[in-house]
């Protein structure tokens, strides 16, 4: 990783107060590799990460023949008041897209909403969610004096 993005690395450190060399030196490679995994989206490594076409190739080849991914949560963070408020503008600006389609005659295509941290909380409560339903399903379906039907249950999120 260092031979590769090093240069990066090298200057995301250097924003943060620290030098690479030093720490290389100390052998502090738990801490290196905690503070690489945690730089943000808008750092060098990150970006070097992006622009890396041997990276990306591994990466897809990889990914030939796997269900397709949901689209990704934004982290914690990076979710700031700013970051909230504009993803709520571009929210509401499809909407507003979608509302001018749908005035000029044409049929208007979904428009995915932004995306947004997803908490503990969020997926226990989706949990809990999807087990309510599954429950309020089973009670419908079954008829009166028959075994209770196996139910899959569902991936984690």
């Amino acid at each position: 990783m260092i031979a590769r993005y090093g240069r990066a690395i090298e200057y995301d450190l250097a924003g943060l107060g620290m030098d690479l060399a030093i720490e290389w030196r100390r052998r502090r490679w738990r801490r290196l590799l905690s503070i690489i995994d945690r730089l943000p989206r808008t750092s060098a490594y990150v970006e070097a990460l992006a622009n890396d076409e041997d990276l990306a190739r591994q990466v897809t080849e990889r990914e030939r023949g796997q269900p397709e991914q949901k689209r990704p949560s934004r982290r914690m963070s990076e979710w700031s008041p700013d970051v909230e408020l504009l993803s709520v503008i571009a929210n509401r600006l499809g909407d507003v897209v979608q509302a001018i389609v749908v005035s000029a005659g044409g049929k208007p295509h979904k428009v995915p909403p932004m995306p947004h941290p997803v908490t503990a909380f969020d997926r226990v409560r989706r949990r809990r969610t999807v087990q309510r339903h599954r429950s309020l399903v089973d009670r419908v379906i079954r008829k009166p004096g028959t075994e209770k039907p196996p139910v899959k249950q569902p991936p984690p999120t």
